[in-house]
């Protein structure tokens, strides 16, 4: 998933979001206006038409989705084409709900309908111009890599056309663009110019690699890559082949977005009082600071500050140098099962994992996902390499394959080859079958240290 595609998934849940709203809106409108207006039907009661929402919600977000007013190039593009996306996306949700009340032969106040689509066209409209807003200001960081020579007016061209901030590589040594692909987050590469004589598809292989997508001239196109058919994009007036990783279906992720969200705010009142109870015993256990805040690499590699109940005494970071002979875990990960910092009480919320409760907090803020590859600590992931930064193109989440399958009692090898696996196999399924698997891997403390 590229992170245009995770800013669609949002803008669309946003959208879903807006039209529910409306209806809870339209609802007590028509109420009031019934009330002042005798001519007016009485509402009917919400039991009589909530099966038909239920009918024609998934019909109206399917529709947008195909109409794309979720788009990035839509809502970054001319406003009378925002505007025509969401009017028409309005007109199909209106035909359909004419249809479902045919269909359904259900009593329904024509009255209501007209006052919600009356309501949900502005607020739609009014929601499109913050989704642009949104969208200008999580792209600001968002870059382009041109990697070969380019004159001052194609960088500009692309700058403008992908509405990202543009950096330079003028060599097209693999090596450098590995070092360039591993240390700094990059959202997609357009290979140009000469290349200094560089065979180009070691360079998307590479690219592919990283789950970054790689943009290449038409007239230069790559035959046997292992990736699925390139499409044909204009970047300004050139065209040009994206190559990149199959992704997973918008509506899945749009769903996957909603549910993280939901649950984490029905998990967090639903454990507010026990995360009370947890914080004033790191409290009284632990002293202050009760929270453990610290950075760590999230989608695409961007860092986060990821939360955690505090399980280690204070000056914990400052030791780990002197504990790095005895890392008992390969690869660039520091594990250590007898680690001297973590406190009695702190080792007891490690092994019911309770420490990680916090972290429902980053899932509603958008910084992690409840499933998902585990995040890393950004010096961590800086030593990264090859296939294994494809990992990073996933949303981190707070359980994970590695996490119900044996976590520490795993390898780093395996750890890695568990992560790409839920990357390229994610589904809804999937994800619901780990969230089930959880369960029991935090009961019986398998892998916790």
């Amino acid at each position: 998933m590229t992170r245009d595609e995770s800013l669609e998934a949002t803008a669309l849940v946003h959208a879903t979001g807006v039209l529910l709203a409306s209806l809870a809106i339209t609802r007590v409108v028509h109420a009031g206006l019934a009330h002042a207006l005798p001519a007016l039907k009485p509402p009917v009661a919400p039991a009589e038409y909530l099966h038909l929402l239920l009918v024609f919600l998934p019909i109206w977000v399917f529709t947008a989705e195909r109409l794309g007013i979720h788009r990035v190039d839509v809502l970054t593009g001319p406003p009378i084409e925002r505007v025509r996306r969401v009017l028409m996306a309005q007109a199909w949700g209106l035909a359909a709900a004419a249809l479902i009340l045919v269909a359904a032969q259900t009593a329904m106040n024509r009255s209501l309908i007209a006052i919600f689509f009356a309501i949900s066209t502005p607020l739609l409209l009014l929601a499109s111009r913050w989704e642009r807003r949104l969208v200008a200001r999580r792209r600001g960081d968002s870059i382009v890599l041109i990697v070969g020579e380019a004159p001052a007016d194609t960088i500009a061209e692309i700058e403008r056309a992908r509405g990202r901030r543009v950096v330079l590589q003028a060599s097209a040594d693999p090596l450098r663009l590995e070092r360039r692909l591993r240390t700094e987050p990059v959202d997609e590469v357009v290979f140009l110019g000469s290349l200094d004589g560089q065979p180009i598809r070691p360079l998307v292989e590479l690219a592919a690699n990283h789950a970054v997508s790689a943009l290449v001239p038409l007239s230069r196109a790559v035959d046997g890559i292992p990736l699925p058919a390139p499409r044909v994009e204009f970047v300004g007036r050139a065209q040009m082949l994206v190559y990149q990783r199959t992704g997973p279906s918008a509506p899945a992720v749009v769903v996957k977005t909603l549910a993280d969200r939901l649950l984490a705010a029905v998990l967090l009142v639903a454990l507010a009082p026990f995360m009370l109870l947890i914080a004033v015993a790191v409290r009284l256990f632990l002293g202050s600071p009760i929270l453990f805040v610290q950075r760590r690499a999230g989608f695409y590699g961007r860092p986060f500050s990821m939360l955690k109940f505090r399980t280690m005494r204070l000056g914990a970071e400052a030791e780990l140098p002197a504990l790095r002979p005895r890392n008992e875990m390969d690869g660039p990960v520091f594990k250590l099962a007898d680690d001297p910092r973590v406190t009695r009480f702190g080792r007891f919320l490690r092994r019911s994992s309770l420490d990680e409760l916090p972290q429902l907090f980053n899932v509603l803020m958008g910084h992690m996902s409840l499933v998902g590859p585990r995040p890393l600590p950004l010096d961590q992931t800086d030593l990264l390499a090859g296939g294994h930064r494809r990992r990073l193109s996933m949303r981190p989440g707070l359980t994970c394959l590695w996490q119900v399958s044996g976590r520490n009692n795993l390898s780093f090898g395996e750890w890695m080859a568990l992560d790409l696996d839920y990357v390229d196999r994610w589904s809804l399924g999937l994800d619901l079958a780990i969230l089930l698997r959880t369960i029991p891997a935090i009961l019986t403390g398998r892998g916790a240290r």
